[in-house]
């Protein structure tokens, strides 16, 4: 894979519409470079460039990606004779538009990835023949976190379990009893003696019942699976998919680096400002017969676009195109356009979260959530880097361990002036004197140790803002071509969909905010492949002395049936984000109250420690990571007939 250079990441090539001395057409725009945009890049340019599995969509040479000299797209070279469909030698442009003016490293903070967002990073290495190494990569960069303890403050430990108990099962053909492959599963980290690794898998419910299965002689394959997340009777795992924690910079680097080696194009330093419906036939010069979105960026400069994407984050503007478009109007302004969109906007929960990162180990391995009633507060610790004979991805040095804290506070006044990265000295300032805080209140060193650490890095403070995501996340429908399933002139707007924090905005205490972006992604993509396949246009061109004429060959997808896609992505999607992310809102109520409250803490306590005997971890985890995308979107599609 491509590595990127800081010179490459400081000094983008940036095409604009005043380079090509017209305004930029492109079929699809993704608007946004942060995770669910670069995954879904990634996942667009598989499904309709190399749609095969071994990559039987060939691309043009290696010489035709990329623009002219002038810095102007490419113009495709005339189509092969094809029994059917466009050539294959075409590609189709992927854009995305991010409004950093590079990728940084050491910005931001960290996140946990689980085996539903993972498993569409694996479906990408197994499918697109440029980015085969992702999934090892955004492992190789992150930790596993192998164990998840619940814990008091002055270190007391709550509950532990197994990592793995997230993942389901799958099929094993191997013959081995259950309880040898158990045992191999359950027991390779045991560096430490944990009661976890003991544990049957699937809790101590499962156990139970496995032993009362065999002790009245059930023959294996009559047996169904119990207290388990998958119906398989047997006990593998795929362990590629389990959880690990990485460091925000470091997971977005990795994905750049994948786009970098695919050819798509990121267009650093736009920030969005509005988005405009432009009717057909606006007078772009071209005879495409198709709605578009005009884009206006802080820069100054606009592109056109057939499908606009939508993953700019939780203060989306593109959100605001879907929510109330506008149409280009000439009695309307820019300015006028802005106001109107204004709409939907994430309210602030009340919690104030200081996150950082340093160069010191966990006491135990694992993500760890110690909660405080003397402090009122609760935190998240959780490693991103171990030394590699602990399964990570150091060398020898100081910088042998990485662990980032998430310490949440509650903070009736909303102070967005102080949500930010803080200064060195600032962190050092107000970590320290947090530190000397929470020892007072009895917190156990572990804790500390990273507050106080001269390695501190990455340190910021944020407000979280949630809101109750979206029920409709596109606008705009068909084509108006005439075919089946299209639209009238009359009636159609400029596509756009939106996915992650834009159309669902959430908040941590579930870890699984990416996931849900790196789920629509990958379900959005294989719906776009699905409906709306790719397609090669001939578009006449007149020259201004109305004797000569030229023809261009335009690739993009047919979006006839775009609707129709629409309302399979929304079906699958709506529900499941608000499933899960209602609880991680509930998930973080209890954790503040376990904060608040001795009574319902003492109460709290002995539900986790029940709730992780009886099933292996906590039962609200595995909704979540169990999921697998694609086969959601197979019994859809399927279901659709």
């Amino acid at each position: 894979m491509t590595t990127s250079t800081n010179e490459e990441l400081a000094n983008p090539e940036i095409s604009t519409a005043e380079e090509c001395g017209t305004i930029e057409h492109h079929p699809i725009v993704i608007v946004g470079g942060g995770i669910g945009g670069l995954v879904l890049a990634l996942c667009l340019d598989q499904v309709y460039n190399h749609p095969g599995e071994e990559g039987d969509n060939s691309l043009a040479d290696d010489d035709d990606k990329g623009d002219d000299d002038d810095g102007c797209p490419k113009t495709p070279p005339p189509p092969a004779t094809t029994a059917s469909g466009p050539p294959r030698k075409y590609r189709l442009p992927i854009h995305v538009y991010e409004s950093a003016s590079a990728y940084g490293d050491n910005a931001g903070g960290a996140i946990g990835l689980y085996s539903n967002g993972l498993r569409v990073l694996r479906d990408l290495s197994a499918a697109h023949p440029e980015v085969p190494d992702l999934l090892s990569d955004v492992r190789d960069a992150g930790c596993d976190y192998l164990y998840r303890r619940w814990m008091r403050h002055d270190g007391t430990e709550v509950a532990v379990a197994r990592e793995d108990e997230l993942l389901p099962d799958v099929e094993n053909d191997d013959d081995n009893d259950d309880d040898e492959n158990e045992a191999d599963d359950g027991r390779r980290y045991s560096g430490e003696s944990e009661a976890a690794d003991r544990r049957s898998r699937g809790g101590s419910f499962r156990g139970l019942r496995k032993s009362f299965v065999n002790l009245i002689g059930v023959p294996k394959n009559d047996r169904a699976s119990g207290i388990s997340t998958a119906s398989s009777s047997s006990n593998m795992v795929e362990t590629e998919l389990l959880s690990l924690g990485i460091r925000r910079w470091k997971y977005q680097r990795v994905l750049y680096d994948a786009c970098l080696a695919a050819g798509i194009r990121i267009h650093f330093g736009k920030r969005l400002q509005t988005a405009i419906s432009m009717p057909p036939g606006s007078g772009d010069g071209t005879e495409d017969n198709d709605a578009r979105t005009m884009l206006h960026f802080k820069d100054g400069s606009r592109i056109t676009t057939s499908l606009l994407v939508g993953a700019d984050g939780i203060n989306s503007k593109a959100r605001n195109y879907v929510t109330n478009p506008t149409k280009m109007d000439a009695g309307h302004d820019e300015q006028q356009h802005s106001t109107a969109q204004e709409g939907y906007v994430p309210e602030y929960t009340g919690v104030t979260c200081l996150m950082g990162c340093a160069n010191v180990p966990r006491a135990q391995r694992g993500i760890c959530f110690p909660s405080s009633a003397t402090t009122m507060c609760h935190a998240c610790y959780y490693p991103t880097r171990v030394p590699r004979e602990d399964g990570g991805d150091g060398d020898p040095g100081e910088d042998y361990y990485e662990q980032v804290f998430q310490i949440y506070f509650p903070s009736p006044v909303e102070r967005p002036d102080t949500w930010r990265t803080l200064t060195e000295e600032e962190a050092r300032e107000e970590c320290g004197e947090l530190a000397r805080r929470l020892r007072e209140d009895g917190w156990d060193e572990q804790f500390l140790t990273a507050l106080e650490s001269p390695t501190l890095t990455g340190v910021l403070r944020v407000g979280l803002r949630s809101r109750e995501g979206l029920d409709r996340w596109h606008v705009g429908g068909g084509d108006i071509s005439g075919g089946e399933g299209s639209d009238d002139a009359a009636e159609v707007l400029g596509r756009a969909v939106l996915l992650g924090d834009a159309a669902h905005p959430p908040v941590p205490y579930i870890g699984q905010g990416a996931m849900m972006a790196m789920e629509d992604a990958g379900t959005l993509a294989k719906l776009l492949g699905h409906f709306c396949p790719i397609t090669a246009i001939e578009q006449q061109r007149q020259q201004q002395d109305d004797h000569n004429a030229s023809s261009t060959t335009i690739i993009r997808p047919n979006f006839a049936q775009f609707s129709n896609a629409m309302s399979v992505y929304e079906s699958l999607r709506v529900p499941r984000t608000k499933a899960i992310l209602g609880s991680s809102v509930q998930l973080g109520k209890t954790q503040q109250k376990r904060a608040e409250s001795k009574l319902y803490n003492a109460w709290r306590e002995m539900s986790i420690k029940a709730q992780v005997w009886a099933y292996g971890t906590l039962p609200v985890m595995r909704p979540g990571a169990a999921f697998d995308y694609g086969v959601a979107v197979e019994e859809a599609l399927l279901a659709e007939g």
